[in-house]
């Protein structure tokens, strides 16, 4: 987090796994929230889909691209969360960014199946 908040403050770009390392799968974690409050910088939460891909039998279904895959890759508009944000603030933030990162990832998976059909 401290590194991510020093390369945010350099004007860089920062992405999070959504779910952490341990999961449970595709349940956001509150970590990007605490950074935009630190940082004052947005939350865009976004899902790339996958033509083709392997799926590992892994607890988070981990996605390799197979060589030639297309991608689409959908975003939401972005959420920000403010230096003085109080817990209450927090939770909603986090629950706007979970419901966000759900609408994503349905439109982005269902752009490869609406064209197979």
């Amino acid at each position: 987090m401290v590194e991510m908040r020093q390369l945010v403050s350099e004007g860089g770009a920062v992405a999070f796994t959504i779910d952490g390392p341990r999961g449970p799968r595709q349940i956001a974690k509150r970590g990007p929230v605490v950074l935009a409050r630190i940082t004052g910088a947005p939350i865009v939460p976004f899902y790339v889909s996958l033509d083709r891909a392997w799926t590992l039998r892994t607890w988070d279904h981990f996605v390799i691209p197979k060589p030639f895959a297309r991608a689409y890759v959908r975003a939401a508009n972005k959420i920000f969360v403010g230096a003085d944000a109080t817990e209450e603030q927090l939770d909603a933030a986090h629950r706007e960014m979970q419901a966000a990162l759900e609408r994503v990832t349905a439109d982005a998976e269902a752009y490869f199946s609406s064209a197979r059909n």
